[in-house]
């Protein structure tokens, strides 16, 4: 596979159609599906080019092959592909909301435990350095339950939101098939 790439076009040249289709993969797709290096070839070209840009794959074939599926099946089936992949990257992203509500529910309760027992250890203790050392240590323990699902808001939804947005633009791109 031989790839250049003008303007918002992504080209690809290939010997068979085999390169980018996986046709004995039994899925949900009318003729098959694309094989992993094709999509990440893929989502690593959109990704260069400027975001607001349409996107725009010509795929080069001998004529042979070409006469082999249609264009319009060839388009078909990675439009079918690419908004598959984006509907997965969505499910992703409300599974790890999911686990970051939970998360969030224990790390909270964790925290509010811990600084109940700071205070508890503070008021009820004499005065020491180790008072100060247990006391201190159950609020960085409460406040380190709460690490993951504060991450879990703020960033991990990020990469798959991302690839997920390629996706709906190579869902959403044209595909030319040239001989």
């Amino acid at each position: 596979m031989q790839a250049e790439k003008a303007g918002g076009d992504i080209e690809i040249r290939l010997r068979s159609l085999s390169q980018i289709f996986n046709d004995l993969d039994p899925s949900p797709f009318r003729e098959g599906s694309l094989t992993t290096e094709a999509v990440e070839y893929l989502l690593l070209k959109a990704k260069e080019l400027p975001e607001k840009q349409p996107v725009r794959i010509v795929i080069h074939l001998p004529a042979a092959e070409a006469a082999e599926r249609s264009a319009a099946s060839i388009a078909a089936t990675m439009t079918s592909h690419f908004d598959w992949c984006a509907k997965v990257e969505s499910k992703k992203i409300s599974e790890l909301f999911r686990a970051g509500r939970r998360a969030g529910l224990i790390g909270f309760a964790t925290l509010a435990t811990c600084l109940l027992l700071a205070w508890h250890v503070t008021e009820n203790l004499p005065a020491r350095p180790i008072t100060r050392i247990v006391q201190e240590s159950f609020v960085i323990l409460g406040w380190v339950s709460i690490w993951k699902p504060l991450e879990m808001f703020l960033y991990e939804w990020m990469p798959p939101d991302r690839r997920r947005r390629l996706f709906l633009r190579l869902a959403a791109a044209e595909v030319v098939v040239r001989r």
